[in-house]
């Protein structure tokens, strides 16, 4: 049986295996504590997201990995960089899918509608790693 993993247990992190689970899903929900929601169908998984080989294990046999971490965001430029590479590295080596939400810091002030032709404004962590990842071809968007 595939099962999820979803690295963070951010509000995002909780509320995805929380609905994962509700629908009969298996879920890894991996955190530096082990901590998270308790659900019969969720295994609270302690270790560090950012080792590739170690992420790389407890997502063997996994349709997806969602990237739920929430790094604060002074911590961005040094935090983001290798939790993204341990992920994307997972993602490759099994498979799995790699799922990630994102904000809207990056556009800065808008004064009018947001359309997908908006382009960010300021540089910021998020942005450089998904540059890197669209120059790999490791980016699809659906819909």
């Amino acid at each position: 049986m595939s099962f999820s993993v979803i690295v963070g247990a951010s509000s995002v992190g909780t509320a995805t295996a929380n609905l994962l689970a509700s629908t009969g899903e298996q879920v890894k929900l991996v955190t530096r504590r082990g901590t998270g929601p308790v659900h019969p169908l969720i295994e609270r998984v302690a270790a560090d997201a950012t080792d590739p080989e170690r992420l790389t294990a407890i997502s063997q046999g996994a349709s997806a990995i969602y990237c739920c971490a929430s790094p604060a965001n002074d911590r961005w430029p040094t935090d983001w960089p290798p939790l993204f590479e341990a992920m994307m590295t997972a993602a490759e080596r099994t498979g799995a899918v790699l799922a990630s939400y994102s904000n809207l810091y990056g556009y800065g002030q808008v004064n009018g509608a947001m359309t997908p032709r908006l382009s960010r404004r300021t540089p910021n962590s998020g942005s450089v790693l998904i540059s890197g990842a669209r120059r790999c071809g490791a980016i699809r968007r659906d819909g």
